[in-house]
């Protein structure tokens, strides 16, 4: 089974969907002005960011609490925040035009909040976008990510796959991983097509279930563990 990619350990941000503080868990949505500041005593717990599309959104779970952010924190024991508009990519704006990534990563406020990983989850609604501004846009998301949360981990969540994928998926993923890397080599690359995810989905073959949700936190945590990211602490 192929793993995330590791250039690197440090801290890793995830960008999703909806703000959620978990265990006892807070949740919000990226439209709002910020994310719900974690109680005092849950401060010393790792923080989870993630900014992203409509998976990160929780687009097929039933409810935030039962999206991938929110179940991979539970499992790591961490608190988690989401910011994430359906439709949204590093270039495209999403559904409510709350992105595109760069806009939804401010709404984490992640100097504020000091995350210990920061995940981006998006490229699928960027097939098709080009290359060049697609390529510049990645890199611009990770460098704000570093000059924000310098000492996060920092791990993209690539392009996820709608039944067979089509060469423009692959040229995008392409794009990505290479545009992140050059940005950070020390970035944290998880990819659903070269790593032939396959979970449970909705009629269109794109969103996962409740059940896929699950696995993809499954398999979140097992790349974490894996990649040595599961001791980090928070910053």
């Amino acid at each position: 089974m192929k793993h995330a990619s590791r250039v690197g350990v440090c801290a890793a941000v995830v960008v999703g969907a909806a703000l959620s503080g978990l265990m006892g868990v807070e949740h919000g949505h990226a439209e709002a002005k910020g994310p719900d500041i974690a109680p005092q005593a849950e401060v010393s717990r790792p923080v989870l960011a993630v900014v992203g599309a409509s998976i990160s959104d929780g687009v097929g779970a039933g409810n935030p609490d039962r999206a991938y952010p929110a179940l991979l924190a539970a499992q790591l024991g961490w608190q988690s925040m989401v910011s994430a508009d359906p439709g949204a990519g590093y270039v495209a704006l999403g559904s409510r035009k709350l992105g595109p990534m760069l806009r939804l990563l401010a709404k984490l406020q992640l100097t504020d909040h000091k995350p210990t990983m920061v995940i981006v989850q998006a490229g699928y609604n960027d097939i098709g976008k080009s290359p060049k501004v697609l390529a510049s846009s990645v890199s611009k998301v990770i460098g704000e990510i570093r000059t924000q949360a310098p000492d996060a981990a920092v791990g993209v969540l690539t392009v996820f796959p709608k039944g067979q994928p089509s060469p423009a998926a692959w040229a995008t993923d392409t794009i990505i991983v290479d545009a992140a890397r050059n940005a950070d080599p020390h970035v944290y690359i998880f990819d659903p097509l070269t790593s032939h995810w396959v979970f449970p989905t909705l009629a269109d073959r794109l969103h996962p279930t409740a059940v896929g949700h699950r696995w993809i936190a499954d398999r979140l945590a097992a790349d974490f563990r894996h990649d040595g990211l599961t001791g980090l602490t928070h910053h």
